[in-house]
């Protein structure tokens, strides 16, 4: 059985820095497996000391290491997206990337016509866009629950039958639901995306392109139970989560919140029931301010700090929407941290701030006194101030010991880690 689990949260609406903070760990505590937790539409990117990048979003942040990846059951998975991601890693140097992948059989596999739905539903939002990766995790998620009959599981990919019947279902429930979808139902620009959305769903050959992906995945997928995974594991497992406390189903802020519960408590009840029974480590991480990409409110956002503060790597796009930045927001970070005990802190992207020279903050709305709502953040009014740096000498240690002295003074949780950089290196960790 594992000695140690460490598992990461992002704590604040997502893109707090979580792949690299998870390569770190797996370095640090030379890791003999990620847990990945959460959905398949997640870019964890990791930026290798030669400078070179990747982007993982199912096989986990250690994977360079040669860290083998455990889907657990709390994984929703893309059957296609997993052959695309071995594909790329591929081209990395991998022979057979699915050698170092195994996953729960109760994983739930979101499908392409999961993304269908996903992207209708949101181009009908028009003007008033909810925000999504756009790969359908949380409706083939949600449809589990409500029409448990039409969910496809990981140990199901092996029965050719079986999935082409639940596929074929899925696709006709689709159907359904937008029959009576128009054109004129969506915005100008999305007309064409819309267009070539309703034609595969009515494609055969599309349908049994999917049929043969979700069988080739079937194939080469090793699958191993929960409860085995962590009886038979040995030294630190690192478990690697999607999404942030801000956007949990409930815990976060109707309507832009994500179908998944993302709270650290799940997390632990999930080990607990498979048998575990050593230590968990909850580390919490956020960058060193407010970023947002996607609708939603985020109070702090300020358009003159966009130029200096980079939203994120990952580009803009009409389902995820504008990346927005602001000040770090203690109000939120007060509230997520709120959520669960948390052992650490990890904060991220601080070189952003070291470049500023002051490092802009909240620690208060004016006209917010009470418990806080999706209503009342959209009309909150932060008071923002800001604090300036000294010089660091390039020392990590200095950085480290302000960063950990300035957040003791707004929250009680302490600091563990500093990533003052994307790299490895760039990492202090006490």
């Amino acid at each position: 059985m594992f000695s140690l689990v460490i598992a990461g949260t992002d704590a604040g609406w997502g893109d707090g820095g979580k792949g690299t903070v998870t390569d770190f760990l797996c370095a640090k505590f030379r890791a003999k497996a990620v847990i990945k937790e959460g959905g398949a539409q997640g870019s964890h990117g990791v930026f290798m000391n030669t400078g070179e990048k990747f982007n993982f979003s199912q096989w986990g942040c250690g994977t360079f290491y040669g860290i083998p990846t455990y889907l657990s059951p709390r994984m929703v998975i893309s059957p296609t997206g997993l052959l695309n991601e071995s594909d790329a890693l591929k081209h990395c140097g991998f022979y057979d990337p699915f050698e170092m992948l195994s996953a729960s059989p109760n994983c739930i596999c979101a499908t392409p016509y999961h993304q269908i739905w996903s992207l209708i539903h949101e181009m009908r939002l028009r003007d008033q866009p909810h925000g999504t990766v756009g790969t359908g995790v949380g409706k083939a998620y949600r449809q589990a629950q409500t029409n448990p009959e039409l969910a496809i599981y990981a140990y199901e990919l092996r029965e050719k039958s079986t999935v082409e019947a639940k596929l074929r279902a899925i696709r006709e429930d689709v159907i359904e639901r937008y029959k009576d979808v128009s054109l004129n139902d969506v915005l100008t620009q999305d007309i064409d995306v819309l267009s070539q959305q309703l034609n595969l769903l009515y494609d055969d050959g599309y349908f049994q392109n999917i049929l043969e992906r979700l069988t080739v995945v079937g194939s080469k997928l090793n699958l191993v139970g929960y409860d085995q995974f962590i009886r038979t594991g040995k030294g630190t497992a690192i478990v690697e989560r999607s999404h942030g406390v801000l956007t949990d189903h409930e815990y976060g802020f109707q309507p832009h919140v994500s179908e998944l519960r993302t709270l650290p408590r799940f997390c632990e009840d999930a080990l607990y029931e498979a048998g575990y029974d050593g230590r968990i480590v909850n580390l919490a991480i956020f960058r060193a301010y407010g970023v947002r990409h996607g609708a939603g409110p985020l109070p702090t956002h300020d358009d003159s700090l966009f130029a200096d503060l980079p939203g994120s790597h990952k580009a803009e796009n009409r389902w995820q929407g504008k990346v927005r930045t602001g000040a770090l927001d203690f109000v939120l970070l007060k509230y997520a941290l709120s959520a669960h005990f948390f052992d650490g802190i990890c904060l991220t992207w601080f070189d952003q701030i070291i470049q500023r020279g002051n490092w802009p903050y909240c620690e208060r709305y004016t006209n917010v006194h009470y418990r806080l709502s999706n209503t009342q953040l959209l009309k909150a009014k932060p008071d923002i101030e800001q604090v300036d740096l000294p010089d660091f000498h390039n020392n990590p240690q200095e950085m480290f010991a302000f960063c950990k002295d300035f957040l003791g003074k707004h929250v009680d949780v302490p600091l563990r880690l500093l990533s003052y950089g994307a790299r490895t290196m760039d990492k202090y960790f006490e």
